[in-house]
């Protein structure tokens, strides 16, 4: 037996052990169902796990539909398991990975949230949001963290813009479902039960921005559609475009807004200065509420964003090098299929810049 033969066969109880940890996160639950979010390892169907409360630990056996497979960084929802009853915020381990209900806690706590934000400050109805750890999507279902505790909400992004990253700080926000208070944090639901521990991930506070970084800009370049172009395609009027410009630490967002007396037109697009095309596009893509469908063939790869509730609107994506762009139009009635199915074929006649 050579020596190397010799380390890995003493090294090989080692390595599978530390491939065989599981932790996952209950969201949600629904009834007879719950929402999963995997933070390390894998979840399959059948497989037997232990269920972490307040209340001590129980042995389960995992129902997951469809693939029968949730890998880490993912989330799902329609899960089940026998032999125990979940709770928002239990925990699934391997059998034997943790001691505790605290230990569990400590070690879903050493993995960060995917979104938290800081609520600067309250204008009325609105707030400015500030975002700490990850990024923000419109129509996002986060929970509300303040002094009296955690409670579901979700947050709208002003009409021109349709993603929020680290770093960035926004006006016109509306976070709808919670009193909301300045210094208040939205996170991942389900994830924090009080300020202090939220605040202690998000740290202090940053500081006012300088005048050299004003954030949201007039800019009509940002218009790339003349209304005589739009009405060509989409077959409606539409106003002058409302262009605006934000910039941020890995690039620039260009927006335009045209207002229409049956619609509206939307049109994002995210130039990024550092980064692969096909990296930043994937990103983007796993950042978006709802779902993708593919157009198949397209040359862009340009997808419809689907299933964000009442935010659903006919929604094209596409990515051109390091640029991506969204054509959001509104005003279509989501459940007459036949009039999505004709906006669609419109929107899709629109050159792509």
């Amino acid at each position: 037996m050579t020596r190397s033969v010799a380390v890995w066969l003493l090294l090989f109880p080692v390595v599978a052990l530390a491939q065989a940890r599981t932790l996952a996160r209950v969201v949600s639950v629904e009834g007879a169902t719950f929402t999963l979010e995997v933070l390390e390892g894998g979840v399959s169907d059948t497989e037997a796990l232990e269920l972490w409360t307040p209340a001590g630990k129980k042995p389960v056996t995992m129902t997951v539909p469809g693939s029968g497979w949730i890998e880490r960084g993912r989330s799902a929802s329609g899960l089940s398991c026998r032999g125990g009853t979940p709770t928002p915020r239990a925990v699934l381990t391997k059998p034997g990975q943790v001691t505790s209900w605290v230990a569990a806690q400590a070690a879903v706590a050493a993995f960060p949230p995917k979104t938290l934000a800081r609520v600067v400050s309250v204008e009325g109805a609105t707030v400015t949001l500030e975002a700490v750890v990850g990024s923000l999507t419109n129509g996002m279902a986060l929970d509300l963290v303040t002094a009296e505790g955690a409670s579901p909400v979700t947050v709208t992004l002003p009409s021109n813009l349709d993603l929020v990253l680290k770093g960035d700080r926004v006006k016109g926000v509306t976070i709808a479902g919670g009193r909301v208070t300045a210094g208040a944090i939205v996170a991942d639901r389900a994830r924090f039960t009080t300020l202090a521990e939220a605040s202690g991930v998000a740290g202090p506070p940053a500081p006012p921005p300088s005048a050299a970084a004003p954030g949201l800009v007039p800019n009509p370049a940002a218009c790339v559609f003349a209304p005589a172009e739009l009405k060509a395609a989409l077959g409606f009027e539409v106003g002058a475009g409302e262009g605006t410009e934000a910039t941020f630490s890995t690039g620039t967002r260009l927006s335009c807004l045209y207002k229409g007396s049956t619609g509206g037109v939307w049109v994002n697009r995210t130039v990024m200065s550092t980064g692969a095309p096909a990296t930043n596009a994937e990103s983007s893509r796993k950042l978006l509420a709802g779902r993708l469908e593919p157009i198949a063939g397209d040359a862009d790869g340009a997808a419809w964003q689907v299933g964000q509730g009442d935010n659903t609107d006919v929604t094209l994506h596409y990515w051109r090098g390091n640029t991506g762009t969204e054509v959001r139009v509104s005003g279509v009635d989501q459940k007459n299929r036949a009039a999505v199915s004709a906006m669609r074929r419109n929107v899709l006649k629109l050159r792509r810049p």
